[in-house]
C-alpha cells in the first residue's frame, strides 16, 4: 500500500544489511521533485532552509507517532497536538463539484498551495491512517537494521518484515546463528 506519509517517514534510509549507512532523501533535491510531483503537490516552490527544516520536523513526529502506535501505545498528546497544529496551518474551503452520473461531492480546496499546505497533506494522510482504526496493520519492520514503516495488508496481519528483502536477510541471519551455535557446542 502505498502512503503518502509513510514516504516522507521513510525518506530516512538506512542499509537493510547493517553497514550502518543511511541516507536522507530530503536533502536530494531530484528526489524531493519526484516526491512531490507523485503525490500531487508539486505546485510549490523548491523549499528554503525552514521549510526543508518543517519537513524533517514532520517526518521526525510522523515517526515518533507510528513508534507508539506499532508498540501498541497511545501516541503522546503533545505529539498529536503537534500533528494538529499542522494540519491547521493550511486552510481549505469546500466546494461542491459534479462528478457526472455518479452525482456530486463535497471537495477540500487548498486556498494557497505553499509549503504549510504541503505539510498538511501529508499529516492529513497520516491522520486519514490513524482514522481508519487498523492501526495494528502499522507496522515498522523488525529488521534492526531497517525499520522502514508499512501498512500489513496480510489477511492474518502477522506481516514482519517490510519487504521479501529483510525477510531473506533475518532468515538467514537466523540460520547462521543456530549454526555457529551448533558448531560451538551452545
Amino acid at each position: 500500500m502505498d502512503v503518502l506519509c509513510f514516504e516522507l517517514i521513510n525518506s530516512e534510509r538506512h542499509d537493510h544489511c547493517g553497514s550502518g549507512r543511511s541516507e536522507d532523501r530530503l536533502s536530494d533535491p531530484d528526489w524531493l521533485v519526484r516526491f512531490l510531483n507523485r503525490w500531487g503537490l508539486a505546485a510549490v516552490e523548491a523549499p528554503d532552509g525552514g521549510e526543508l527544516e518543517s519537513l524533517v520536523q514532520l517526518r521526525h513526529l510522523l515517526r515518533r507517532i507510528v513508534d507508539a502506535v506499532a508498540a501498541g501505545e497511545p501516541p503522546a498528546a503533545a505529539d498529536l497536538d503537534a500533528l494538529n497544529r499542522v494540519l491547521q496551518a493550511a486552510p481549505t474551503s469546500r466546494r461542491l463539484v459534479c462528478c457526472g452520473e455518479e452525482g456530486y461531492r463535497l471537495q477540500l480546496t487548498p486556498v494557497c498551495q505553499d509549503w504549510p499546505w504541503v505539510l498538511a497533506e501529508i499529516a492529513a494522510s497520516f491522520a486519514e491512517l490513524l482514522g481508519t482504526g487498523n492501526l495494528r496493520r502499522i507496522k515498522i519492520c523488525e529488521n534492526p537494521d531497517c525499520r522502514w514503516v508499512f501498512f500489513d495488508e496480510s489477511k492474518c496481519c502477522g506481516k514482519r518484515w517490510c519487504d521479501d528483502g529483510c525477510a531473506n536477510l533475518m532468515k538467514v541471519r537466523r540460520f547462521r546463528k543456530r549454526q555457529r551455535a551448533e558448531q560451538t557446542g551452545a
